[in-house]
């Protein structure tokens, strides 16, 4: 006799795989669903501000990669370089748009901002360093190099900038340019938050050039692609907080302290055979001024920025070139203005505000005066020459 109660209990391959299709795609678009609801409330209420860059809300304009808006070249604002590993595209010009601020940006033929060019009768002097010397958050006007070049009296300062450059392609970018651009002195600014690092990376890729590129790989690009959604962006944030302090040492390691000390000596000589003179300035990062409480990407900022300090000081005795420690002017120009030391920097992109360009300008012209370089007619207070409105930018 046929048992019913065994037909019943003996199920369909094909009918369970369905039935399994169906509640996994149930599942995928109910968690799609609660993630859309999750990112709608959080774009709402944004109750972490996880959205700080103001200016990027409120553009009249579409971005680029959510962050530049380009005028003339794009949309690459990098190129690859084969010495350095990277440039500044040639003859294009941008808005970038970071913290509550647009700023212009005019990129010459040779990959930096401004003109390599001096008016009849004004010597050059050469300025190199990364982005806190090209002058990421400053106009056109504002940045180190300009506002030396609008105060002196019979030079031109040429600003050679490259983000993300540490002191070895320092070097070799003077090397490069050195018998281009007829020069009586050579100004490199040492950002100590990371040049150390960056040499590092630098060295890294000389060895193998293909194991970095300035195009992002498709990790690197779903990365992006996810922090453009609020929840992307909260839990790299949350990452950040976790794993920061691990990231960086909180002392220069042997390699660190030997690519500076190495590639401060090379740019020396090369500057001494030039028949020209060196000044070394080094700029602190903001960690050095926070609290303890405040996540940092090092244990101990301050004592990493004191070492990398006294390496490049080890450096100027034994190469006989001009260092000096900015950082004393920044904690004056604060303590002049009533703010932190902090409010000189920008939030939450970290580079220098317009206003510190401006008291760091003012320490370097008295130095180069003192030096015999070239005299200044300073501004006696800080003028901001140019401003765009990130809500209404056109280009000029």
């Amino acid at each position: 006799m046929y048992d019913r109660r065994i037909s019943l209990s003996v199920q369909d391959p094909a009918c369970g795989g369905i039935l399994v299709l169906k509640n996994t795609a149930l599942v995928v678009a109910s968690l799609l669903f609660s993630l859309v609801l999750v990112e709608l409330g959080l774009r709402l209420l944004d109750p972490l501000n996880v959205q700080p860059h103001v200016s990027r809300s409120i553009a009249n304009v579409p971005l680029v990669n959510d962050e530049y808006y380009f005028c003339k070249g794009g949309p690459s604002q990098l190129v690859p370089h084969p010495v350095v590993f990277s440039r500044d595209t040639p003859n294009q010009s941008y808005f970038e748009f970071r913290n509550d601020r647009a700023s212009f940006f005019e990129i010459n033929s040779h990959g930096f901002r401004g003109s390599f060019g001096a008016d009849e009768g004004r010597g050059r002097v050469l300025v190199l360093g990364d982005s806190f010397t090209r002058g990421t958050l400053a106009d056109e006007t504002e940045t180190i190099p300009a506002l030396l070049s609008e105060w002196s009296t019979d030079s031109h300062f040429v600003n050679l900038g490259t983000g993300g450059h540490g002191t070895m392609q320092h070097a070799l970018t003077y090397r490069e340019f050195k018998d281009k651009i007829p020069h009586e002195a050579v100004l490199l600014f040492a950002f100590t938050g990371n040049d150390l690092v960056d040499n590092i990376r630098f060295s890294e890729w000389q060895k193998d050039p293909t194991a970095r590129t300035t195009e992002p790989t498709t990790s690197q690009w779903l990365k992006q692609m996810a922090v453009k959604l609020y929840i992307g962006k909260l839990l790299q944030g949350f990452s950040n907080s976790v794993s920061q302090e691990s990231k960086f040492a909180s002392a220069p390691t042997d390699k660190e302290r030997g690519l500076l000390l190495n590639s401060l000596a090379d740019l020396s000589q090369a500057v001494a055979e030039n028949g020209a003179r060196l000044f070394v300035f080094s700029l602190p990062e903001i960690s050095e001024f926070v609290g303890s409480d405040k996540a940092t990407f090092r244990e101990d900022p301050v004592g990493y920025g004191n070492a990398a300090r006294e390496l490049i000081e080890q450096a100027a005795k034994a190469n006989e070139f001009t260092y000096i420690d900015l950082k004393p002017s920044l904690v004056e120009a604060s303590d002049r203005m009533k703010v932190p030391t902090t409010a000189l920097f920008g939030q939450p992109d970290h580079h220098l505000q317009e206003v510190a360009n401006y008291a760091l300008a003012q320490t370097v012209a008295d130095a180069l005066e003192n030096e015999g370089v070239t005299d200044f007619a300073r501004d006696a207070q800080f003028i901001d020459r140019t401003r765009f409105d990130p809500a209404a930018v056109t280009c000029p």
